[in-house]
């Protein structure tokens, strides 16, 4: 068995919550993103004003642009605030004695993930990034200058629920190498275990932190691949055939008459972002595949 653990050094921890059951509902609401001063700080387009107010009215004007694309004020933005605030220092990495300015993206980040940063007053400097189940089931913290996530509260078992696990292409070529593809919504890291359930036909290499399915010999080979995030682990079981270069001639002759699907697909992960290439290191003593403790 070989493990291919996404990302670098991944900060997952395990939930205090029970497993299944959203947070605890939360103190009331506060506003937030309130502003200090009156309707003459609204900008608008080609007016003129003091120089006095030149930094109301840049503020002004931010804001009126970002709520083009964010949530800037309102109940949903206001609950996910309080349930961040509601929690220690430490774990957010948020000051309570200090303000902050609040945005969460209109649309979901990997169709499941509200995306929330905390900038200070002024919106130029970020403090905090967020990313908060739609279903309020968990809730994660990114480090900006890692990339690393970290599990604030919650249970990832329903989030475990979205996540697909499928074949690059169910053909392995003899003596070559096949790929089995993950994606995660939000393109959170995740660790990748694979198995080989038989070893005759296929077997597990592991390469540079890079995970393949080996072809040894003809025949239908069946790999356990196994996805973990935040303690808990969706399994699948794929099939993969391992063909010459015969079989493959006149598969695809046959296919030219009676087309059969195979999956064909690229590295890539759900939502917004770049594909993040796994890295790994030394193998541990498991029989029948590969296993890349993270970094």
């Amino acid at each position: 068995m070989k493990t291919w653990k996404k990302a670098a050094a991944g900060f997952l921890a395990v939930s205090v919550f029970t497993a299944g059951i959203a947070f605890s509902p939360v103190a009331e609401a506060k506003a937030v993103n309130q502003k200090t001063a009156t309707s003459a700080t609204e900008y608008k387009n080609g007016s003129v004003f003091s120089a006095s107010r030149s930094e109301a009215m840049r503020t002004a004007a931010k804001e009126q642009a970002l709520s083009n694309f964010y949530i800037t004020s309102g109940p949903k933005l206001e609950k996910a605030v309080a349930l961040l605030e509601g929690l220690p220092s430490e774990k957010t990495g948020l000051d309570r004695k200090t303000p902050y300015f609040y945005r969460m993206d209109k649309t979901l980040y990997g169709n499941y993930f509200h995306h929330i940063k905390a900038f200070s007053t002024d919106m130029e400097t970020l403090h905090g990034e967020y990313y908060l189940a739609k279903d309020n089931s968990c809730l994660f913290r990114r480090f900006a200058e890692s990339g690393d996530f970290e599990l604030l509260e919650g249970s990832t078992e329903k989030l475990m629920k979205k996540v697909e696990i499928y074949p690059a292409s169910t053909i392995i070529p003899l003596d070559g190498k096949g790929k089995t593809l993950v994606r995660v919504p939000g393109n959170l890291p995740y660790d990748l275990t694979l198995t080989s359930l038989n070893e005759t036909i296929a077997t597990i290499e592991e390469e540079n932190g890079q995970l393949s399915i080996v072809g040894n010999a003809r025949g239908y080979a069946d790999i356990l691949a196994e996805v973990e995030i935040g303690g808990y682990v969706k399994s699948t079981k794929l099939r993969f055939a391992v063909m010459d270069k015969r079989d493959i001639a006149a598969y695809e002759a046959r296919r030219d008459y009676a087309p059969i699907p195979i999956f064909i697909g690229m590295e890539w992960g759900w939502g917004p972002g770049r594909y993040h290439h796994h890295r790994g290191g030394p193998p541990p003593h498991h029989h029948g595949g590969r296993h890349c403790p993270r970094r």
